[in-house]
């Protein structure tokens, strides 16, 4: 069985307000013959901060009594923060496909063609993304709104915000060209997770073509000393490893995707050495 399945078989254990609480929920009571009792049946809720009610909390995450928002409380468990990451990569992803104005036949399917070779999700769990991304496509909430709120829950969890953003480029080129709207979309986003343009150049350069690709790639000028290529290599070669992604956040299905930056990050360790000879 996989994630989705997982998902709709025990639920998540918490409650998200806001844009994504909003198209989770637009999911759960429409879009599927599964009601947000199976979903959620299992999940223990503490007393109401608010008012200390023990009544569960509204399908938008508030308190039924007095109003209380439970909405942005940081999901603790790593399963809850592996489902916060589809959501949250689903909802961009169709955000990033309606950027152009109009979400086209051609768009539909690279996201779909990215769900079925990279993820190989099964069928029977494939309409419950579908869903999920026709919900967050007409959200009338902005992708930089989502993806602010992705921040805040995860965390300012660099390593997280980066592997996104490396999804969303991968995504992108699922129908092997990368648009100008999909860049200013994916640059929006990079910049919502408060990433600067270096670090969103040095995503970019895995995915595209550029001058000093291999420098780009490891975040470093090409008049780097030698001790500054080798602390720059050293350094992302701990935070992309994956038990640290997975810890994190980062669902074991994306782990394979993510790593090849990793992969690509040695690549351009070992050109540069040859290059410079150390």
């Amino acid at each position: 069985m996989g994630f989705w399945g997982k998902a709709i078989g025990i639920g998540f254990g918490f409650m998200v307000g806001g844009p994504l609480g909003a198209i989770i929920g637009g999911l759960l009571g429409h879009s599927f013959d599964v009601s947000a009792d199976e979903f959620t049946g299992k999940r223990l809720f503490n007393a109401c901060p608010g008012c200390g009610s023990q009544a569960q909390p509204t399908a938008d995450g508030k308190c039924p009594d007095c109003g209380y928002n439970y909405g942005y409380a940081r999901p603790q468990q790593a399963y809850d923060r592996q489902f916060l990451f589809y959501v949250s990569l689903t909802s961009l992803a169709a955000k990033m496909a309606k950027a152009d104005g109009v979400v086209t036949e051609d768009e539909v399917r690279a996201f779909d063609r990215f769900v079925v070779q990279e993820l190989r999700v099964p069928v029977s769990e494939r309409k419950v993304i579908a869903g999920l991304f026709n919900k967050a496509k007409n959200s009338p909430d902005s992708a930089v709104d989502i993806a602010r709120q992705f921040r805040q829950l995860i965390g300012f969890q660099p390593e997280v915000l980066q592997t996104m953003i490396q999804l969303l480029f991968r995504i992108s080129m699922a129908d092997g060209k990368f648009h100008p709207a999909e860049d200013r979309f994916i640059r929006q986003v990079a910049n919502a997770f408060g990433m600067s343009s270096a670090q969103y150049d040095q995503i970019k350069a895995l995915f595209v073509k550029s001058n000093d690709k291999a420098y780009q790639i490891l975040g470093i000028s090409s008049d780097a000393s030698d001790a500054e290529i080798k602390s720059a290599y050293k350094k992302l070669v701990m935070e992309y490893h994956p038990d640290r992604l997975m810890a994190k956040g980062v669902p074991e299905d994306f782990i394979k995707i993510a790593n090849e930056k990793m992969a690509a990050i040695n690549s351009a360790y070992d050109q540069i050495q040859k290059e410079r000879g150390f």
